[in-house]
C-alpha cells in the first residue's frame, strides 16, 4: 500500500500538485478518501482508484494493471500467514428456517457492521424475482449502508454468479445486472464482480460481515426456497474469507463484464 500510495503522489505532483479538496471534488468521493489513498492508509477500490486517476490524468490502463498486482499481494500475505496450532471451534450458531427469518437476520447484522461486507449471490435466478419484503429490504439496507459509509475507508465487495449457456448469460440475468450497474454506479464503497456459472444446479451463498460472523445460505428448489445459518467468530470466518478472497481476484468487474456483453 505505501508502494502504491508513494505512486500516487507521483501523480499528484505530475498533475500539477491540486489540493485534496481539488482532486475529491474531480473524482466525487470525500478529501478523507483522497488522504487515506494518498498516505497509503488503505487501498482504494478499484472503482475509487478508476476515478482518482482519472482526476490527476493518469493512464487507466496502467493503474488497472498496478491496483491489481497491489490486491493480489495483500491477498496473498493474508493467505501465508504463519501456521497456528489447531483450535476448537465452539461456535455461536444460529439456524434459520425460512427466506424471511434469514434475510431479516442478515439485515438486521448490516447495521452493526464497522468496516467491511463480502458477499456472494450465486443462483439461477436473479435477486429481482424475489417476491418476499424481506429479501428486497435486506438488499436495500446493503446498498444504504455502503452510501452512509463511503467516507469511511469502508467496502462492500460482491461477487455475482451469473448464470451461463456457451458463454451467453441468462437474458433476464443480464437485465438485471444493467440495472444493478446503473444502480450503483455512484456508491463508491461498494463494488461488484461477476463469475461465470455455468452450473445448472443451486449453490449456497456466503455474507462475511467484518471479521466477525458469517451468514451462510442455501437455497431449494423453488426460486423462492432457502434456508440458512450464522455462526459467530473469526475462526470459523477465515477460510470463507480465503476462498472469497481468491474468487474475487479471478472475477470480473461488472463494468467490464456488461460492456463484453454490449459488443
Amino acid at each position: 500500500m505505501q508502494r502504491f500510495a508513494a505512486e500516487l503522489r507521483r501523480l499528484r505532483i505530475t498533475a500539477g500538485d491540486p489540493q485534496l479538496k481539488t482532486i475529491a471534488a474531480r473524482a466525487q468521493c470525500s478529501q478523507a478518501t483522497v488522504s487515506e489513498a494518498l498516505n497509503g492508509h488503505r487501498l482504494p477500490s478499484e472503482t475509487v482508484t478508476r476515478r482518482l486517476v482519472a482526476a490527476l490524468d493518469g493512464d487507466w490502463v496502467r493503474w488497472r494493471e498496478l491496483w491489481r498486482v497491489v490486491r493480489t499481494e495483500l491477498d496473498d500475505l493474508k493467505h501465508n500467514r504463519p501456521e497456528t496450532p489447531p483450535r476448537t471451534l465452539q461456535a455461536n450458531m444460529v439456524c434459520y428456517p425460512d427466506p424471511p427469518a434469514f434475510y431479516r437476520a442478515a439485515a438486521d447484522r448490516v447495521h452493526t457492521t464497522r468496516h467491511e461486507l463480502r458477499l456472494t449471490y450465486v443462483r439461477l435466478h436473479p435477486p429481482g424475482q424475489w417476491l418476499i419484503p424481506e429479501a428486497a429490504t435486506y438488499y436495500e439496507t446493503v446498498l444504504q449502508w455502503a452510501r452512509e459509509h463511503a467516507g469511511e475507508s469502508t467496502s462492500v465487495r460482491r461477487i455475482i454468479g451469473v448464470p451461463e449457456r456457451d458463454g451467453v448469460p441468462q437474458p433476464a440475468y443480464l437485465a438485471w445486472l444493467r440495472e444493478h450497474q446503473a444502480e450503483v454506479r455512484d456508491v463508491y464503497a461498494y463494488e461488484a464482480r461477476v463469475m461465470s456459472w455455468s452450473t445448472s444446479c443451486p449453490w449456497h451463498n456466503s455474507g462475511l460481515y467484518d471479521d466477525s460472523v458469517t451468514f451462510l445460505s442455501f437455497s431449494g428448489a423453488g426460486r423462492q426456497q432457502l434456508t440458512g445459518l450464522s455462526v459467530e467468530g473469526p475462526v470459523f470466518l477465515a477460510p470463507f474469507a480465503s476462498v472469497f478472497d481468491q474468487a474475487w481476484g479471478a472475477s470480473q468487474p461488472l463494468d467490464e463484464y456488461v460492456a463484453g456483453q454490449d459488443r
